[in-house]
């Protein structure tokens, strides 16, 4: 069972949260709080799995909640909800270890997927690109040599438990590598990032 803590400002949000992910016997929702400062006291005490935040905390940003859960508590994944689903406003979330994004707009199936693929432990970034933003004038020269290492071996259709094992590394930080990378290069879908590593080069010899 993957346990989740909500947090957003709007109590309804919240509660429209909880009956989406209340459909899922795989996932259960132990706590939430409309208050980014209530939700540092309790999120210790619950321990959960994943924290579904909003950026547009009023009280204490959920920026700071975010950057505070991946110093204290990088066990913890995070997916955040938001309505500012560009490159630049979420690019360093996504530098920062945040795993999923996902628009307020999502659909009981898309959450529900997008929970579950953080649970595994895989990346799940649902970000609208800019014209700039696209792969298509990317390069790898902003890439350390981890996340190089870890999008060829994406690329080449290992999973991220798999290129943790081959790196010996942990599976969340392989994931950490891989979002990054991605983000760096504006690659937000298999087909972006497959395109992009045979323009590379990356699959000549596979």
């Amino acid at each position: 069972m993957t346990t989740i803590y909500l947090l957003d400002d709007h109590p309804l949000v919240i509660e429209a949260l909880r009956a989406m992910i209340g459909q899922a016997d795989d996932l259960s929702v132990i706590g939430s709080s409309t208050s980014g400062v209530d939700a540092m006291a309790e999120i210790p005490e619950l321990a959960p799995d994943i924290v579904v935040a909003d950026l547009g905390m009023p009280e204490l940003p959920g920026e700071e909640v975010i950057r505070w859960l991946r110093s204290t508590h990088p066990d913890i994944a995070i997916i955040v909800l938001t309505a500012r689903r560009n490159l630049a406003t979420l690019r360093p979330l996504v530098d920062g270890g945040v795993l999923g994004v996902i628009g307020k707009t999502a659909v009981s199936g898309e959450l529900l997927n997008c929970i579950r693929t953080v649970a595994a432990g895989e990346v799940f970034l649902e970000i609208e690109n800019s014209p700039n933003d696209t792969g298509d004038g990317a390069t790898v020269d902003a890439l350390s040599n981890r996340e190089l290492e870890v999008l060829q071996m994406v690329a080449r259709g290992l999973s991220g438990k798999q290129i943790a094992a081959q790196l010996g590394i942990a599976a969340k930080t392989a994931e950490t590598h891989k979002a990054r990378g991605l983000a760096k290069l504006g690659l937000f879908s298999r087909s972006d990032i497959f395109q992009f590593a045979h323009r590379e080069g990356w699959l000549d010899n596979n």
